[in-house]
């Protein structure tokens, strides 16, 4: 689960502003977008039992792109949450967990599904959101 940040230009002429400003807007724009949305979706992550989504949450920017996000495999599942499903073992003959301090081994289980927890689409609300703000920020601190 991620936001990908891509600019693309409407209204304003970039191309009236000199070329030194230009080369300098765009990516510091970038970079405040990003920063913002790597702060807000790690503050908006689910902690969980272990906290590794919250951990998992990187920022990899460049020029003219950013990616903000999670790669770890359930991210998506904890964004959109899960329908009721059956859960098998894989790895193993039996499944094993405890419940009320009194280990359990099944061959199945029915697991009740989760409810969706969007962290990825509420932090890309909020960004967009502060765009503007954002705008404005990098332009003063390239133009002065």
């Amino acid at each position: 689960m991620s936001i990908t940040i891509t600019l693309k230009q409407s209204g304003y002429d970039l191309s009236r502003l000199p070329e030194d400003v230009r080369e300098k807007l765009v990516p510091t724009m970038i970079q405040f977008c990003a920063d913002y949305a790597h702060k807000e979706m790690t503050r908006a992550a689910p902690r969980g039992r272990t906290g590794d989504l919250k951990a998992s949450i990187v920022k990899e920017v460049s020029a003219l792109e950013a990616f903000i996000g999670s790669r770890l495999s359930y991210a998506p599942h904890v964004e959109y949450g899960t329908r009721p499903h059956e859960i098998r073992p894989v790895r193993a003959r039996a499944l094993r967990f405890t419940i009320e301090s009194q280990v359990v081994f099944a061959m199945r289980v029915q697991h009740p599904g989760t409810r969706a927890q969007p962290f990825v689409r509420e932090t890309g609300m909020k960004l967009v959101n502060r765009v503007s703000e954002l705008w404005s920020k990098a332009f003063r601190e390239i133009v002065g």
